[in-house]
């Protein structure tokens, strides 16, 4: 994984593994320093200045870019996260006023960057160009990451629990392996790194029968 994606791929299993939904992002100044990082904490608290917690909308995106000032112009930065962000993230995006988003895996249910069209006079003075989803590993983990925070979290729902389980089967198959789930609950339960547990699930994405690195071919 090239820079910034392991620290946003570490955010977001951090998420996880605190029992929020396994986003990360990170936002890079011109220069390329990270100036803002934050991960979902929609379903436990945190105690960071100017970060949000415990509701609805402490996403990744907006605790990442809520750490930019209010004065300021920040169109040579750049906004990565590991899923396609939603409404309200892209809402954040466009009002903070970074240049650029780069985004891993494509959600098919609440994805908003590749739908969501603004058009008014604040944002014509902007240019925002949308990068993603990403190649390889940061998209097939994230997939795989994002439908097991559904699958083993509701007992007795599994696939149920995962809305694009139409449109992502592959990914509802794999988090339903016996040996997908040991990988990661072993994880969990050692506090593992993010780099160790895909060292783990490594010869699961890429066998020649697992489609997850590169998904079905209309996503």
């Amino acid at each position: 994984m090239e820079f910034p994606w392991p620290l946003v791929m570490s955010l977001a299993w951090e998420a996880y593994r605190a029992g929020s939904l396994p986003i990360g992002a990170v936002v890079l100044d011109g220069s390329g320093s990270v100036v803002g990082q934050g991960r979902s904490t929609r379903h436990d608290d945190i105690a960071l200045p100017g970060q949000l917690s415990n509701t609805r909308i402490a996403h990744a995106e907006v605790n990442a870019l809520a750490q930019l000032p209010c004065r300021g112009s920040f169109q040579q930065h750049a906004l990565y996260t590991n899923v396609e962000p939603c409404c309200l993230c892209m809402g954040a995006a466009l009002q903070t006023g970074v240049g650029v988003l780069h985004y891993g895996w494509r959600d098919p249910y609440a994805g908003a960057a590749t739908s969501m069209v603004v058009s008014n006079p604040e944002l014509s003075r902007r240019s925002f160009a949308v990068v993603g989803p990403a190649e390889g590993v940061v998209e097939a983990v994230t997939g795989l990451l994002a439908t097991a925070h559904y699958y083993y979290r509701s007992p007795g729902r599994g696939a149920q629990s995962v809305a694009w389980r139409a449109e992502r089967p592959d990914l509802v198959t794999a988090v339903a392996q016996p040996v997908v789930a040991s990988a990661i609950s072993r994880a969990v339960a050692r506090d593992a790194s993010i780099e160790s547990l895909i060292d783990d699930l490594r010869p699961m994405l890429e066998t020649g029968a697992n489609r997850l690195l590169t998904g079905p071919a209309d996503c």
